[in-house]
């Protein structure tokens, strides 16, 4: 009898503490769409100031409703713990009793670093059609509407000698007026060298050590993403940190770096869009890590680099 109570006072004692990590919280600004409307979808996730989370992958818990947009964390923090909120623009274009299920967030701790995961509440709303009033009287159509009058007229007689004008200045001025060509230059250091180059620049500026944490954070992500789009093709410059993760875990290569890189890019949206301070040793793990990325991948431009010298001898 004691032992049983002794495994229930345990067990309870865990799910509080469980409880007391981190909760997600999902809903719309409302219960009932039209077909077409911009649905409000967000969810709010409070946990401790130890719990450090993964951007969610938001389309793949989706079905039969396009995402609009996807918007910027917003992240608080208080002495209390911290709190991200994700908004999200959704519609569809039929109607039907839509459900969201629950949205799987993972997250680690500075106590363990193990990859944990709590689910959001699932979201139910209606999208219906318009309705129409088959009782009213049809109306009269609106007459016709004259496309061509004279104004119309005299603005294609202006554009007319206005073309023929600039055609005669370009074959009197322009047409024959010789051209010097410019030869791009080849860059010859590799990607992965170049890339370093720029983070050790970085790390020279010490930023984030006379204050200027935000653009820190700013030029080390940039240098990255600009790095994955030459590395990968990527258009990681382009998108939010939940695309770029999205794309990435897609590249045969990119996969080998996922992980770290999730890490990495949400460190970076927090500090940048919700003015959190990070300590001093987050700091440093940035640069870590971004070192860590370009030394993982290397292998893929050294092989790279390795075709295109044996295209270019096969040229020759």
């Amino acid at each position: 009898m004691v032992n049983n109570i002794f495994i229930i006072l345990v067990l309870t004692f865990s799910i509080n503490l469980f409880a007391q990590e981190i909760s997600v919280t999902a809903s719309t600004d409302t219960t009932d769409y039209m077909i077409g409307d911009q649905i409000q979808y967000s969810l709010f996730i409070k946990m401790n100031k130890d719990v450090y989370i993964i951007n969610p992958f938001f389309r793949d818990s989706l079905k039969n409703i396009d995402v609009l947009e996807i918007s910027d964390p917003v992240a608080e923090e208080n002495e209390d713990g911290k709190s991200v909120k994700y908004k999200y623009v959704l519609s569809r274009f039929d109607s039907a009793q839509v459900t969201i299920p629950p949205i799987k967030i993972e997250y680690r701790t500075k106590a363990d670093s193990a990859l944990k995961f709590v689910l959001s509440n699932a979201v139910t709303f209606n999208v219906h059609r318009m309705n129409v009033a088959m009782e009213e009287e049809i109306k009269d159509i609106k007459p016709p509407i004259r496309l061509f009058d004279y104004f119309f007229i005299i603005y294609i007689l202006i554009v007319i000698i206005v073309l023929v004008i600039g055609y005669f200045i370009y074959r009197k001025y322009f047409k024959n007026k010789p051209q010097t060509e410019i030869k791009p230059i080849a860059e010859k250091i590799p990607l992965h060298q170049l890339t370093l180059r720029k983070l050790e620049e970085l790390d020279k500026k010490e930023l984030w050590q006379k204050g200027f944490v935000k653009d820190y954070h700013s030029q080390i992500t940039d240098i990255i993403r600009e790095y994955f789009e030459k590395q990968f093709g990527l258009p990681a410059l382009e998108r939010t940190t939940t695309e770029s993760l999205k794309l990435l875990s897609k590249h045969p290569q990119g996969i080998k770096v996922i992980d770290i890189t999730s890490q990495f890019l949400s460190n970076a949206d927090l500090v940048k869009f919700a003015k959190f301070t990070p300590l001093e040793n987050v700091n440093r793990e940035m640069m870590t890590q971004a070192k860590d990325i370009i030394k993982k991948t290397v292998k893929v431009q050294k092989d790279a680099e390795a075709k295109n010298e044996l295209k270019e001898a096969a040229n020759v």
